[in-house]
């Protein structure tokens, strides 16, 4: 049954995320889109119902900022919230979007903490965000020490960056070690919580 609710619960967060996110493109592919995987994302999350709702709800008040904001662009940018903390996570078109960016994020209700990783932009890269990404995923869905759907992927340039809440440290471990020796990868940073069942 809570599965059950939980997936509704998503179906309506997400369709309301992709209302107002809808120009912005992912980070990572299909980082907005509704899928299965996001129904089934949900549906094992670690949080409470309340919290997933409330979650979302910031990250969506974000979303909608940055998208109606002159000077800020969503292309290339991640917002996930957790536990009312929010992880920017993505590339700037120049360092000037940095502090109205963190601004806006911490300015919105419900925002305990603001956490970031971003980067200035370059004009090419050596490596392919999309393989690293579906490499990533496929060997964090393949480990059962590890919820694949409970770690979130984000590729900054050929950075791998980690967001969300395992149970085990043993989680975190697994997941760095993937990233730091899948090929293209020159940094790996984890923003993973480790929130015990």
């Amino acid at each position: 049954m809570r599965v059950l609710f939980l997936a509704i619960l998503a179906v309506f967060l997400l369709s309301c995320a992709a209302l107002f996110s809808s120009c912005a493109a992912p980070l990572a592919p299909a980082g907005n889109a509704l899928s299965v995987y996001d129904i089934y994302s949900v549906a094992r999350d670690r949080r409470s119902v309340s919290e997933v709702a409330s979650d979302k709800l910031i990250q969506t008040k974000i979303q909608s900022k940055i998208l109606f904001t002159k000077g800020l662009s969503s292309w290339d940018l991640e917002v996930e919230c957790f536990y009312g903390e929010v992880y920017l996570i993505g590339l700037l078109d120049s360092e000037e979007m940095r502090e109205p960016l963190l601004a806006l994020a911490r300015q919105t209700e419900g925002v305990q903490r603001v956490h970031t990783y971003l980067r200035v932009k370059k004009p090419e890269y050596p490596c392919n965000s999309f393989e690293i990404f579906t490499n990533l995923k496929k060997n964090l869905f393949s480990d059962t020490d590890v919820s694949g759907t409970a770690v979130r992927v984000a590729i900054v340039g050929c950075d791998v960056v980690f967001s969300g809440v395992v149970t085990d440290i043993e989680h975190e471990k697994h997941a760095i070690w993937y990233a730091t020796h899948a090929p293209g990868v020159q940094d790996v940073y984890s923003f993973l919580r480790v929130v015990k069942e």
